[in-house]
């Protein structure tokens, strides 16, 4: 359940401008494993697959990225696609470029910056056949 507020917090700060969910005290729960909670663990993550040619850590940050992204298709109104036209790889390219320059950021705050960016040129309908 805390992950649904949290999802209609950030939609609702996306679709209905400064208007938010939280507690008394302006807090939600950011429902994520310990290695996604962080853009410096992203960093860490992009690093080691890199120097390492080990793809455990990025592959758990991507994951966890579609899913969020699958919820704000769900829950987003007049949303088929946060995405529009863009793909997976251009996502995470985004992120790692946002994490490089914020590596104190929580990846909440990295994936709900993405939304935000995404949102004006979201797909708003399924496409035709």
């Amino acid at each position: 359940m805390a992950i649904r507020r949290f999802l209609l917090a950030m939609l609702a700060s996306v679709v209905i401008a400064p208007v938010g969910a939280s507690d008394s005290q302006k807090q939600f729960k950011v429902q994520a494993i310990d290695a996604v909670e962080s853009c410096r663990g992203l960093n860490r993550a992009l690093l080691k697959a890199k120097t390492r040619d080990d793809w455990g850590d990025l592959y758990g940050f991507s994951l966890y990225t579609m899913g969020y992204l699958t919820a704000v298709n769900r829950l987003a109104a007049n949303t088929y696609d946060i995405a529009g036209k863009k793909n997976s790889k251009t996502l995470m390219l985004w992120l790692e470029k946002y994490c490089a320059e914020h590596p104190d950021d929580g990846f909440d705050i990295a994936l709900y910056k993405l939304t935000v960016e995404l949102y004006p040129n979201r797909a708003v309908a399924a496409p035709t056949p």
